[in-house]
């Protein structure tokens, strides 16, 4: 069954590179009204876009938050399975600096498949190259597509504020307004000042979410001989690009937002016995509603 109109559907819940046995790698689904559109392609998008009840071919329009490899996993099996189905209608994929470059790399990755093509006289693939447009975002830029606006800001997965517009990789937030909601979606940052204005009103915040003192213990039993001054770095790190419950409801208060939706899970973390926990960590910064998200959740 499709989606109804104006909601979101979170494909992928999982974060991080370890494999997690009970959520699919970053991806959420936003129908557009009838148009879906798909927000980062971590490994396995294109199995929960069936499962969601939308035909990855309907998809016309793909936003990546940044590069990490668990929410770009999935680009080149869109690309491959887009092109043995012979796509013809086009495909943009927008997101930060770099990401025509990963598709450059993509699109080779995709000519020996599309030479050899079924093996049947006169038949030929089209080229990925051929029906998928690249564009690039920059921070603070607004576009229109479909009557919907998209905004993007910068946020401090990669680097603090003061550093904002210099050179460097970029981690973007997107805000969506569509006729009737408005929906962001923090991708991996830490607390950030610009996310906050970005997210300012919306209906539903999808915030991402880490358990730095859990994340810490496993970090510690998996390296005993670590330095302490080394165990220290990698938790100063950890604080200052990801958000903890506490600040992911101090983040929907500023924002004064509607709802928050956590996601972005290490395995192991807001499992069934204890996203109830997780909730109620956000629900003491927040006076709106909180829910701890699964893989093909609607909202």
């Amino acid at each position: 069954m499709t989606p109804a109109p104006f909601t979101l559907t979170t494909l992928g819940t999982a974060g991080g590179p370890m494999q997690n046995p009970d959520r699919a790698q970053p991806a959420f689904l936003l129908m557009n009204g009838t148009r879906p559109v798909l927000i980062d392609c971590g490994d396995g998008a294109m199995r929960q876009l069936k499962r969601a009840g939308i035909e990855f071919r309907d998809v016309a329009e793909i936003f990546l938050t940044h590069h990490h490899f668990d929410h770009i996993g999935g680009l080149f099996a869109c690309l491959g399975v887009n092109m043995m189905t012979m796509r013809r209608d086009p495909l943009t994929i927008h997101g930060p600096a770099g990401t025509a470059q990963i598709l450059d790399g993509l699109f080779a990755g995709c000519d020996v498949p599309q030479a050899i093509g079924f093996g049947v006289a006169g038949q030929v693939m089209p080229h990925p190259r051929d029906f998928v447009k690249v564009r690039e975002i920059q921070p603070g830029e607004v576009l229109t597509t479909g009557g919907m606006q998209v905004t993007a800001c910068e946020n401090t997965h990669y680097r603090a504020e003061a550093k904002f517009g210099q050179q460097g990789p970029i981690s973007l937030s997107y805000r969506f307004d569509m006729p009737d909601r408005s929906v962001v979606l923090t991708g991996d940052t830490g607390e950030c000042r610009a996310l906050e204005e970005l997210a300012r009103g919306a209906d539903l915040l999808i915030s991402e979410m880490a358990d730095l003192d859990l994340t810490m213990q496993r970090v510690r039993e998996r390296n005993a001989l670590m330095p302490d001054a080394q165990i220290d770095k990698i938790r100063e790190h950890l604080a200052s690009h990801h958000l903890t419950p506490e600040q992911v409801g101090d983040l929907a208060t500023r924002a004064a937002v509607a709802q928050v939706v956590a996601v972005h899970f290490a395995p192991g973390v807001a499992a069934p016995e204890t996203a109830p926990s997780y909730a109620a960590r956000i629900a003491a910064r927040f006076n709106g509603r909180v829910e701890i998200a699964s893989d093909l959740s609607v909202y």
